[in-house]
């Protein structure tokens, strides 16, 4: 991965999620997810590390091989986070 999170914080009770473009199988970000369900959003506090500029937050998650749109950014309890488009995405737990 090319940038690390600047705004990363640990959370108890995650784990890392590999989360890559389900056109062309790119990586995009490294993820710590918390709870059982299916990923919905990357809130950029969570995010450990990402093919993208994390200190300059794009509108649009576009995947940097393919140029794909995966999701779009918003605010979520006064975090930015990126609400991912379903099925545009593919994730895989990292032990």
């Amino acid at each position: 991965m090319k940038y690390s999170n600047p705004y990363y914080r640990k959370i108890k009770n995650t784990y890392p999620l590999l989360v890559s473009c389900q056109h062309c199988k790119q990586a995009i970000a490294l993820y710590q997810k918390g709870g059982r369900g299916n990923l919905i959003k990357l809130q950029v506090p969570r995010i450990i590390e990402a093919e993208f500029d994390l200190t300059n937050l794009a509108n649009a998650l576009l995947c940097p091989n393919c140029q794909q749109q995966l999701g779009s950014l918003a605010d979520y309890r006064g975090n930015p986070t990126y609400f991912l488009l379903r099925g545009m995405t593919h994730s895989k737990r990292i032990r």
